[in-house]
């Protein structure tokens, strides 16, 4: 990982010096647009839409669309004349409960590690966080601009997400919102709602569970393409549709099926029943047992065995 930012963690009179790491990284599978009749990769050149000429980086400028539709043209003057975001502090401004942040929210995570000479007051910040169930909410300047974000405890080390502004998440408007106050849930289907959640809930989230099962496929595809071979994989074949109630309840019995299996669909071996006192018993026995299976001459005050004929 790539250092991005370095900075301080500032509450009360507390700073912590640390430096943000992204996070996350895409794993989707590179594409190219390409010219079909002879494969050549397609290329962008940057065009004036006036008079139709390639324009060079340095020709470039900056063009801001106004609330009326107008192009307005902003020079590094004018820029100038912005707030100076200079800071170097993630400056906490509150803590809040983890469920209060609404996870619409949150837009991109860093990781957060502390400088050698604060990593005694970076643990206390972590421990006291994930004790109290909260985030610390804080403003930042990144890349020039001041954000709202929020600090989380991740496994062992915390994470700064920053924050969409209000504005920026658009309000959902759908047409099935407006007869919402005509909707009586079903108490039976209900019912089974809870219960099928029941059965799938687990204590934390697992994400070895889950498998980014298109780009395998997409890879595979690709590799079988590049090597001569045209095998495509099967699609599983859909299951006929069924009616609400009836969903629910085979539902209900596939995720109990699945909680009584284990080990790849295999059933779990059922837990020993043999006391430790048994099991002494029969390591006991074990000796004897080797003196049977000798040989008669072996045995002493046996007597030989009679010749035939």
């Amino acid at each position: 990982m790539r250092m991005v930012w370095r900075g301080t963690i500032s509450f009360g009179l507390v700073t912590i010096p640390v430096r943000l790491y992204v996070a996350t990284e895409s794993k989707n599978v590179p594409s190219h647009q390409i010219h079909m009749s002879d494969g050549g990769r397609v290329q962008y050149k940057r065009v004036c839409s006036v008079d139709g000429a390639e324009v060079p980086y340095e020709e470039i400028g900056r063009g801001y669309e106004s609330a009326t539709g107008e192009l307005v043209v902003l020079s590094d003057v004018d820029l100038a004349m912005l707030p100076a975001k200079t800071s170097r502090s993630i400056e906490v401004v509150s803590f809040l409960p983890v469920a209060a942040v609404d996870p619409i929210f949150l837009d991109r995570s860093y990781y957060v590690e502390p400088e050698p000479q604060g990593a005694k007051a970076y643990r206390l910040l972590r421990d006291a966080l994930r004790k109290q169930g909260r985030v610390a909410v804080a403003k930042v300047t990144l890349r020039e601009r001041e954000i709202v974000a929020v600090l989380r405890v991740h496994d062992d080390v915390l994470v700064l997400a920053t924050m969409l502004w209000p504005d920026e998440v658009r309000e959902p408007r759908f047409p099935f919102q407006a007869s919402e106050g005509e909707w009586s849930t079903p108490s039976e289907e209900l019912a089974m709602a809870e219960a099928l959640i029941d059965s799938l809930s687990d204590q934390q989230l697992d994400p070895d569970r889950y498998r980014d099962v298109h780009r395998e496929t997409l890879t595979a595809l690709i590799d079988a393409k590049a090597s001569g071979r045209t095998e495509i994989p099967d699609r599983a074949p859909g299951a006929p549709p069924l009616d609400l109630l009836n969903a629910l309840r085979a539902s209900i019995e596939a995720a109990k099926q699945r909680r009584s299996t284990g080990n790849g669909g295999r059933r779990r071996p059922a837990p020993s029943t043999t006391k430790p006192a048994d099991v002494a018993k029969k390591s006991q026995k074990k000796p004897a047992a080797k003196v049977a299976e000798k040989p008669a001459e072996s045995v002493r005050g046996a007597s030989p065995p009679k010749k035939r004929g």
